[in-house]
């Protein structure tokens, strides 16, 4: 699954799960059918405004979706990150 499919699945899940409509997540429900079946990617400001209306934070978004890309595992991901900000400091 590339990036693109990954986000799409990724917010379509979240949405379904939390109960909210296409129109509660975006801007209007055709970009986020659009979005949720890989055909547009959004922005930065897009996705965090996204992340924000599925109630969790844009880091969480897309530990999500790549973490639904593999190979790493959610721990995994999580530890790598975790290890990659610590050398920024």
């Amino acid at each position: 699954m590339d990036l693109r499919e990954s986000f799409g699945v990724t917010v379509k899940t979240i949405r379904r799960a939390k109960g909210l409509s296409q129109n509660a997540v975006g801007i209007n429900q055709g970009y986020v059918s659009e979005l949720e079946n890989g055909l547009k990617t959004p922005s930065l400001p897009k996705m965090a405004a996204i992340a924000k209306n599925l109630g969790i934070h844009p880091l969480t978004l897309l530990a999500a979706v790549y973490s639904n890309m593999g190979p790493e595992d959610t721990d995994q991901l999580l530890a790598r990150v975790i290890s990659e900000l610590e050398s920024l400091k």
